[in-house]
């Protein structure tokens, strides 16, 4: 291919133009992430921030947190963060001990329950084996 000088300028121009392209285009792809410059180590990996102090969220098949320590007369709020049916009912084992079932759970939609004594609290998801969690309750200080 013989290029004139003419047709070598615009050559050379074209390039220009594309490699200045690119290079902003790099620019605004690597300065455009979602970091906001602040902390948001609670984020639990949906795009929201965590569960309050007095707050245990479902998101997929997890309680989040899976320990949780208050005192004594404290109400939990349980609330379904994910997309599927989940339960808290109170036990281990999957060996259901009457304390407390908040029955079906529907997304987006909450349960609460007091928790008026001391000691280990286990609960779990009746449709899912493997999630559970504990409250750990203890004297107000």
């Amino acid at each position: 291919m013989i290029l004139s000088r003419k047709n070598s300028s615009k050559f050379s121009s074209v390039l220009s133009l594309i490699a200045t392209s690119l290079f902003l285009s790099f620019l605004f792809f690597s300065c455009s992430g979602t970091s906001s410059g602040v902390d948001d180590s609670d984020d639990n990996g949906n795009g929201m921030e965590g569960p309050g102090p007095n707050e245990v969220w479902m998101v997929n098949r997890a309680f989040t947190p899976a320990t949780l320590e208050i005192e004594r007369g404290t109400t939990i709020t349980w609330q379904n963060e994910s997309s599927e049916v989940h339960t808290v009912t109170s036990g281990s084992n999957r060996n259901h001990d009457g304390l407390f079932d908040s029955g079906n759970i529907s997304p987006g939609s909450t349960f609460s329950y007091t928790f008026n004594e001391t000691g280990t609290f286990d609960y779990y998801c009746i449709p899912h084996p493997g999630m559970n969690a504990s409250i750990v309750v203890v004297e107000p200080q």
